[in-house]
């Protein structure tokens, strides 16, 4: 997971040894980073003529048997008849001639076949195995040879053997060093979905996430029997896991497992001197200095930068130990940190937010209830100074369960559960902020405070949108616009009636454009900018819906200019897309640059991610229909780099759904579809998300076309304004019923039901449904999408002249930048051109070379499939240059077969394994082989090598560059 460059860099050592040049690797990093799996992965990856060695090192205090990695290596290796395995010596010593032999011994192997000696945990290696490799890794050059051997930070202390053995190494020629870190936390919400057989909550992603710092092994332990479906991780952690992190904890003294046991029990980094007046034996005070540099020895502890604070080397240390600890003994703990933090701000230490939030807790862990409550609200206060925002919502929902413990105050809840309101919209935490309204609701009375009642719902409605739970709920607003109606010329109720308009005309209901204009003049009797940016977006929305893009724009920037003033990010966000809604058609560039203009703003005042993340979504959306898909992948990162609520997460799954799709990993595309359809409790009615073409793309990529023609045709009619891929469908719908008929037809059944719904289909949608947006660029992609429907049923019905719609269609969706549609096309010209008597060759020959070059770009891996087969049958050439190669695929070294020069491209651009094999539809092995042979031909030792003889190649045949 999130390892193809490591594996890259690895499997490049490994075709050192076919090239028949030694070369060093050590890999490093922590416990469980995947150190092993990595190299292991990469070594199943390698020449299968190659030679792997594997030999592992064992912590085996009471034994010393010298070269045991060496054996272990040697013992399991398939050697060919009349090479017998070496021999260490006698008495249990390694002496010098027991290492020479080794070392003839491996010369006279690799004589015969390139060989690869991994050994696996060097820390526990001993010192003859050390010798021996220091003096193998000195051996020859030309020997093929490669070494690999992974190490585990901070194992050894400063006096083994092994630290003096890696200064030595380090300078040695040939040797290379790869730190192992752990995995984003993109990475590690996918080995988490693969763990759990589906796509996780983004709030277990999250929470696993801070616990593990994003160690594969521990992520693994951490949701160890949890169910698919877990939004949270359980209380106490799992006891596997809670084993694998103490393991080394337990080989401490018992002054120093004391020592640790207090500082966990603290939360944060401290001073030594603090320890010390902590500890509650006598044996260990004072002892703090000496007692924290042996955890440390240990990997336990770190000192941190700077010099003065000591903490955990891993976060999971902490939470570990303090759950250990018998719960009383762990209160008188939490007291003492009470009072000693209390000591400190007596003393004039800061009053800052970490110490506030830490003298809560503390209390809070004690059992003190009443000064947890008042040290809660003193901390959020400080959160809010801070800037911690998410920290100030958390301490005031403690807060509230503190405030319940201790009595009712009804004005004392309402004035925290408003406080807590306004923490979470300034964090962005919809789910927190909607269940803080939802109580503020019912607890409000309509008669004596309707306006705030009104102001409530307007925003309850906003936030059940947000949050998936029902597309901008008219009754909500419209009882809103009833209680505001009491004073017309109060902001709430401009309020409402621009979310009314909203919700009305994103329906097509006549009144939505009235209530909007009648919005805009009551927004601006009380002159509030949430309330004018709210009713200029509604105004926006209205224009757009009668194709008057210059009037929206004019709207859409004035609403981002008030909601900007005012940093109201939910109407700034809205603003923003009605801005970029005005600019262009939103799979277009000119799109894609208004919305990054309006991600920066929200960026710049401070905006919580959730708002960030979403916008990053759509674009991606934008950049996945025009091709970019490297972009569109960027792009997805962001919005993933932490929840991005669910509308945003649901977007972004619908996106990253369509990609793994057109890519060819029809698993995770199920998979993202799966989690987006989970997270929104409603789908097909959230009309800006396109949730029924994609489930309709899904079911054609897995061969089911009845399911996908019963989804396209789901909401078709209504021509609604929103960007749910309105024109997709249609084509889609007779996409299917194509596909539906040549499979009736391949299995010798009856076709007329299905040409019937293909005829019903032509007459009742002569035309797509459309946006009222009426741009140039918009009007020739809905073109082009007429034309794909249009060949589609042609398709169906076997008509003539379809492999000319096909041709048309093609240039036409290249004419709007729609890449895969336009890959898709050039698909099925072919087919149409060639089927059933290949009566225009040329023309089929040249679309098959364009669709080739457009799914390689676009590393559409079933489409590239498909033509390949296509060529293969008709015996249609498609050699050319490779794109990307720097050479332009020009340069014909000696030797190489057609293959290999195809391949030498991908290989000179940089390309991965992964990339090559998805772009020539071969596995990863397959073009490790590949690989392998051409540096064995071109006598290269890795591929940095072979890049650089090929482009110098390449650039002494340029014309005017000087050269032999």
């Amino acid at each position: 997971m999130g390892r193809s460059l490591e594996l890259d860099l690895i499997g490049d050592t490994l075709h050192s040894a076919v090239a028949h040049t030694a070369d060093t690797l050590v890999v490093s990093g922590d416990p469980g980073v995947g150190k092993t799996a990595l190299v292991r992965q990469a070594c199943a990856r390698t020449d299968p003529a190659t030679l792997v060695l594997v030999g592992e090192a064992l912590p085996l205090a009471s034994v010393n048997l010298p070269f045991l990695p060496l054996r272990t290596a040697f013992r399991d290796a398939r050697l060919q008849e009349g090479f017998p395995r070496p021999v260490f010596g006698s008495g249990g010593q390694a002496t010098n001639d027991s290492i020479a032999a080794i070392d003839n011994w491996l010369s006279v192997i690799s004589r015969a076949r390139p060989v690869v000696l991994v050994i696996d945990d060097l820390h526990w290696a001993d010192e003859a195995t050390l010798d021996t490799l220091r003096y193998l890794i000195a051996g020859p050059r030309d020997r093929p040879l490669s070494i690999l051997a992974t190490v585990r930070n901070g194992a050894v202390g400063g006096e083994h053997p092994l630290q003096r053995w890696l200064a030595d190494v380090r300078s040695m020629p040939r040797v290379s060093w790869l730190p192992l870190r752990p995995l984003d936390y993109a990475a590690t919400g996918a080995q988490l979905a693969q763990a759990l057989g589906a796509e996780p909550h983004q709030s277990l992603i999250s929470e696993v996430f801070s616990h593990t710092a994003g160690n594969p092994y521990l992520n693994r332990l951490m949701v160890s029997g949890l169910p698919a479906d877990s939004r949270h991780l359980p209380p106490r952690l799992p006891p596997d896991l809670r084993a694998a992190v103490l393991r080394s904890w337990h080989s401490l003294s018992p002054q120093a497992r004391e020592l640790t046991e207090v500082m966990a029990v603290g939360g944060h980094p401290m001073r030594a001197e603090d320890l010390d007046e902590l500890v509650q034996q006598p044996a260990a005070r004072d002892e703090a200095p000496a007692l924290l540099d042996e955890a440390a020895a240990a990997g336990i502890t770190d000192r941190q930068p700077g010099g003065i604070l000591w903490w955990f080397h891993h976060p999971l240390i902490a939470e570990v130990l303090e759950q250990r600890l018998e719960d009383g003994h762990r209160r008188r703990l939490h007291a003492a940190f009470a009072a000693h933090e209390a000591r400190l701000l007596d003393r004039g230490s800061p009053a800052d937010f970490e110490t506030l939030a830490a003298l809560a807790h503390h209390h809070d862990a004690a059992g003190n209830t009443a000064d947890a409550f008042a040290w809660t609200l003193r901390a959020a206060a400080a959160a809010t100074e801070a800037g911690g925002m998410g920290g100030e919502v958390r301490l005031l929902r403690r807060a509230l369960e503190l405030q319940g413990s201790l009595g009712h105050d009804p004005q004392e809840r309402e004035a925290l559960l408003k406080s807590l309101r306004a923490a979470a919209a300034n964090a962005g935490a919809m789910e927190d902020e909607l269940e803080v309204i939802e109580a503020l609701i019912a607890e409000t009375a309509a008669a004596h405070r309707p306006l705030e009642l009104a102001e409530l719902l307007v925003r309850d409605a906003e936030l059940r949108f947000t949050t998936g739970r029902e597309f901008l709920a008219r009754a909500r607003m419209q009882r809103a616009v009833e209680l505001a109606g009491a004073d017309v010329d109060s902001r709430q109720y401009a309020l409402a009636l621009a979310g009314l308009a909203a919700a009305e005309l994103w329906n097509n209901e006549p009144r939505g454009a009235a209530h909007a204009s009648e919005a805009l003049a009551a927004a601006r009797r009380p002159g509030n900018s949430r309330a004018l940016s709210s009713a200029l977006s509604a105004n926006a929305m209205a224009a757009i819906a009668t194709g008057d893009l210059a009037r929206c724009r004019e709207l859409s920037v004035t609403a981002v200019e008030a909601a900007a003033h005012t940093r109201d990010f939910w109407a700034l966000f809205s603003a923003i897309m009605w801005q970029a809604s005005a600019t262009e058609a939103w799979d277009s560039q000119p799109y894609i640059d208004c919305l990054e203009a309006g991600r920066q703003t929200l960026a710049g005042l401070g905006a919580p991610h959730v708002y960030i993340a979403t916008i990053s979504g759509y674009m991606a959306s934008s950049y996945m229909a025009i091709g970019r898909w490297k972009e569109c992948g960027l792009a997805l990162r962001v919005a993933l780099g932490s929840d991005p609520g669910v509308m945003g997460d649901a977007g972004v799954r619908l996106t990253a759904a369509r990609l793994a799709l057109w890519q060819g990993r029809q698993h995770e595309a199920e998979t993202h579809l799966a989690r987006a359809e989970e997270i929104s409790a409603q789908k097909s009615e959230f009309m800006n998300l396109p949730f029924d073409p994609v489930r309709a793309e899904v079911f054609l990529a897995a061969g089911n076309p009845g399911a996908a023609y019963e989804i396209a045709m789901r909401n078709a009619n209504p021509e609604r304004m929103g960007r749910n891929m309105n024109e997709w469908k249609l084509p889609l719908a007779a996409r299917a019923l194509a596909d539906l008929i040549e499979r009736a037809k391949g299995e010798g059944r009856p076709t007329e039901e299905l040409l019937a719904l293909a005829d019903d289909l032509l007459r009742r949608f002569p035309s797509l449904p459309h946006e009222a947006f009426e741009s140039e660029l918009y009007t020739r992609q809905l073109e082009a999408f007429t034309l794909l429907y249009r060949a589609e049923i042609g398709r169906a019905r076997s008509a003539p002249g379809n492999p000319e719609e096909w041709v048309v269609a093609a240039d036409a969706f290249r004419d709007t930048s729609l890449c895969w549609e336009e890959a898709y096309a050039c698909w099925r010209a072919v087919e149409a051109l060639l089927v059933p008597s290949g009566t225009d060759r040329a023309k089929a020959t040249e679309f098959l070379r364009r669709g080739l070059g457009l799914s390689r770009q676009l590393q559409a891996l079933p489409l590239l499939t498909a033509l390949q087969e296509i060529a293969a049958q008709a015996r249609i050439a498609t050699l050319g240059p490779v794109p990307g190669s720097p050479a332009g695929g020009s340069v014909q070294w000696p030797g190489l077969t057609v293959r290999e020069r195809e391949l030498l491209g991908h290989v000179v651009s940089g390309a991965t394994y992964a990339q090559i094999a998805r772009a020539l539809d071969i596995s990863e092995k397959t073009v490790s082989t590949h690989v392998s042979s051409m540096l064995r031909k071109t006598g290269t030792a890795n591929r940095k090598e072979l890049s650089r003889l090929v482009t110098g190649q390449a650039n002494a045949r340029a014309p005017g560059h000087g050269g032999p």
